[in-house]
């Protein structure tokens, strides 16, 4: 009798522990559900099904079906995902470097317009460089980036030629990010200010001449409908960097944490050629839509990139300070 207390009392322990600790039996076929926060829905693409749809698929595959991740699209915005995860409001999230960069100036170094022009490079930089970087920010934080989503395919949307920096002048934008509404200014248009959703309706009452995206979200939002040019010129790319908490990690057991990450790694490794490739296939969409696709001349090109570092990047090496100045040289050395 006094043995079978003993025993009592010591599943009665070690279950107390796993209630106070969140940790998760190794034996346990309970599902655990993870909550995404996902800040920047852009239906269509593939970004946005690799997010909400593969991602999830993946995880439960590799966490034989325990880990369930349930996309929250639009719950929480950009500039409240950090501390909806810190507060554990959500187990997961996804942050948009470009909307953060007033706060986290640093994230948003591949932002800058003309210092990665190869969508090739764009995963390999963002992967081994950027997230390691931000990772190092993030700790502190108890939060984990596991996975990049380059926004491969940048480029600017006019409905009046554009084939030179000249072309620029006085022209009225919609810009998508803090850093291209200054170069955009630098180049003598103006800004305008609108939620995505009002552009098409702008761009037909030519209340906008222009606007910046990517051409996966120009395809897949019917703006290639109202759109008679898509210039390709340096502009810099926002990543997307998705997020899990470590708390939520270190509740599962040692050998289905290191299956998640590892997904979450692989994941990783294999988006960007599939995101450049969409980013190709889009430019012969565009064109199949009636859009004429213009690129920059070398010239014209580097032009860009002079009023960039006038505009932008002095301004943001300002921000970063020693940090931000090794953090560009080394994607600097990284593109030669």
């Amino acid at each position: 009798m006094k043995d079978l207390k003993k025993l009592f009392k010591k599943f009665s322990l070690v279950a107390a522990g796993l209630v106070l600790t969140g940790a998760i039996p190794a034996h346990s076929a309970e599902p655990v559900i993870w909550r995404l926060g996902h800040t920047l829905s852009v239906p269509g693409t593939l970004y946005e099904k690799i997010i909400t749809e593969e991602m999830p698929q993946r995880i439960a595959k590799a966490s034989e079906g325990i880990i369930q991740i349930r996309p929250l699209i639009g719950v929480i915005s950009t500039s409240d995902v950090i501390n909806a995860l810190r507060r554990d409001r959500v187990e997961m999230g996804t942050v948009t470097v470009g909307y953060t960069a007033a706060t986290y100036p640093l994230w948003a170094v591949l932002n800058l317009p003309g210092l990665v022009n190869d969508g090739e490079l764009l995963g390999h930089v963002s992967r081994e460089i950027v997230m390691p970087e931000m990772a190092k920010d993030m700790k502190e934080m108890g939060i984990r980036p596991v996975t990049s989503v380059s926004w491969d395919g940048g480029a600017y949307f006019s409905n009046k030629e554009v084939r030179s920096v000249n072309d620029f002048s006085g022209l009225r934008w919609r810009t998508h990010a803090p850093m291209l509404s200054q170069l955009i200014v630098e180049l003598g248009s103006s800004t305008v200010g609108m939620p995505y959703a009002e552009l098409q309706p702008s761009l037909e009452r030519k209340l906008v001449d222009a606007y910046t995206s990517t051409v996966p979200a120009m395809n897949a939002s019917g703006l290639a409908e109202v759109t008679k040019y898509a210039i390709l010129a340096p502009q810099g790319t926002s990543l997307t960097m998705v997020m899990v908490t470590e708390k939520a990690l270190e509740a599962l057991p040692n050998d289905l944490r290191n299956k998640v990450i590892a997904e979450f790694d692989a994941i990783n490794r294999e988006i960007p050629k599939r995101l450049h490739q969409e980013f190709i296939d889009g430019i012969e969409k565009a064109k199949s839509s009636g859009v004429e696709v213009i690129k920059f001349s070398d010239e014209e090109s580097e032009k860009v990139t002079i009023a960039a570092k006038k505009a932008v990047w002095e301004e943001w090496l300002e921000q970063t300070g020693p940090r931000g100045k090794e953090l560009l040289e080394r994607v600097q050395a990284y593109k030669k």
